[in-house]
């Protein structure tokens, strides 16, 4: 009677267990969790840095050199702000995969904190293989797991600087009123920042976090018409602890006067125009202060963009049927910008354009029907300064505005959207692309139910694009055949 009351008891403790793992997992966060800490030079632990997770890469391998920006998507966690705790640790949740099966080995996320200066690492948060590694893999980091006695991976800790003291002033000026707020950009610097700058008095802007070594900085005051004044860009040596300051003065910004050529017919129908400027002299990967404005084209092919300041304008159009010439350029992947020299006087310009090209796809179910509501795009990029690349005239934002109201300005209802290159099949499975520059070469497509075959690139990594060729001035058709999307998800190995 004892050894069956002994097995009972065995079994029941094992189911317990069984139902308390089961409950721990069912239970336990729905994405994985990194623990950041951050500390400052000494190694002490930094309370109240505020982390935000921006981006993603993959775990080694064939698509570990892409970096991926966070999405608002259902099956990734939401991107909050989250604040280090007393002992300098702060839970960042994390989606378990890039896309399909790819799975994530490296976060990327901004460090602020207004002690320090800010820091925008990359971590490593997790060393396990992907799924399906070889035995080999799994060997070689078991062994080295073994080897350091440890098989909780943590991330490096994030150490963050004291900065250096910067004070930006300006000299007066009868155009721009005494009681107009000052504002300064800084190398890698986009926006505003609320904790950056502070103004401890009238015509003054200061921080306490500028990153030690050579940096470059700009003044910009707006009068009482809204129009922008600059300063020069003027470069200062940072040394933590110390003070650097800086007393210079500003100029009217310009404004372009610019039209279409007359090789496109008028009206001209849902034009835009987008602008960068990079500073005399500075070199696009150092980050330097940069200026950034769009505006419509008038259905006379007309616009004026600006307020702008001195330097190396780049400039791209979009309407419907043409898109602005190429520039000066190696890459036959990219649209480059027209450049111009801008100075201290308003300039007349005329903007070459080209015809774009159309394209119908005609979407198939694998059993060859028509499918409907599949989201077909492409994506060409524009290539600012040999260096910044973004989909072309997506970036419809406004320097002006973020400057003057920091994180909270709203960046356009074009950002990163241009509904040309966007289209969803209909009934019949048509969809149609328009405006599309001609070095487009390959598109995606996108549904509930249904993917794009996975092709192997040169890389050796597996995408789900469709190539073609386009003919500018023309409606170009293709037809594709879709698979279920779980048939063959893509993965490491």
């Amino acid at each position: 009677m004892k050894p069956r009351l002994v097995r009972l008891g065995c079994l029941t403790a094992a189911v317990f267990v069984v139902i308390l793992v089961a409950w721990a997992f069912l239970s336990g966060p729905r994405h994985p969790v990194a623990l950041i800490r951050v500390l400052d030079a000494a190694g002490n632990p930094v309370a109240g840095a505020v982390i935000t997770p921006d981006g993603l890469r993959t775990k080694p391998g064939s698509y570990s050199s892409g970096h991926y920006l966070w999405r608002s998507v259902p099956e990734w966690p939401v991107n909050d702000p989250v604040s280090t705790d007393v002992d300098g640790y702060a839970r960042v949740s994390y989606p378990q995969y890039v896309f399909e099966r790819i799975e994530t080995g490296e976060i990327s996320f901004s460090v602020r904190h207004p002690a320090y200066v800010p820091d925008r690492p990359f971590r490593t948060v997790t060393t396990r293989p992907p799924s399906g590694a070889p035995w080999r893999v799994w060997v070689d980091y078991l062994g080295n797991r073994l080897r350091r006695r440890a098989f909780v991976s943590r991330p490096d800790s994030v150490v963050l600087q004291k900065g250096a003291i910067l004070l930006l002033s300006v000299r007066p000026d009868p155009a721009v009123a005494k009681d107009a707020p000052l504002f300064a950009q800084v190398s890698g610097q986009i926006s505003a920042e609320s904790s950056f700058w502070i103004r401890p008095k009238q015509g003054v802007v200061s921080t306490r976090q500028l990153a030690p070594g050579p940096q470059k900085v700009r003044a910009v005051q707006f009068d009482s018409n809204g129009w922008a004044w600059f300063s020069d860009v003027i470069g200062v040596t940072a040394v933590a602890g110390q003070t650097n300051e800086v007393v210079t003065d500003l100029k009217r910004g310009v404004l372009v006067h610019g039209k279409l050529d007359a090789t496109v017919p008028r009206p001209i129908d849902n034009g835009r125009v987008v602008a960068h400027v990079w500073p005399p002299g500075g070199e696009p990967r150092d980050a330097p202060p940069q200026w950034h404005a769009w505006t419509a084209i008038r259905s006379d092919g007309t616009f004026d963009i600006g307020p702008l300041p001195a330097g190396v304008l780049e400039i791209v159009a979009l309407c419907n049927g043409f898109v602005s010439t190429k520039g000066p350029g190696p890459s036959r992947q990219m649209r480059y910008p027209q450049k111009h020299v801008l100075g201290t006087n308003d300039v007349n310009i005329t903007m070459g354009l080209e015809p774009t090209a159309s394209l119908e796809v005609q979407v198939l179910d694998d059993q060859g029907n028509a499918l409907k509501d599949a989201r077909v795009s492409a994506w060409p990029n524009v290539l600012y300064g040999e260096w910044a690349a973004t989909l072309l005239t997506g970036d419809c934002y406004n320097m002006a505005d973020r400057i003057r109201e920091g994180p909270a300005a709203k960046l356009g209802a074009w950002w990163l959207k241009v509904p040309d290159f966007n289209a969803t099949s209909d009934a019949s499975g048509l969809a149609v692309l328009r405006n599309l520059p001609v070095e487009v070469s390959e598109f995606g497509v996108e549904h509930a139910r249904f993917a794009l075959p996975a092709v192997v690139t040169p890389g050796g990594d597996k995408r789900r694009q469709a190539a073609v060729t386009l003919k500018a001035g023309q409606t170009n058709r293709v037809v594709i055949r879709l698979e279920p999307r779980d048939k063959s998800p893509i993965r490491h190995y």
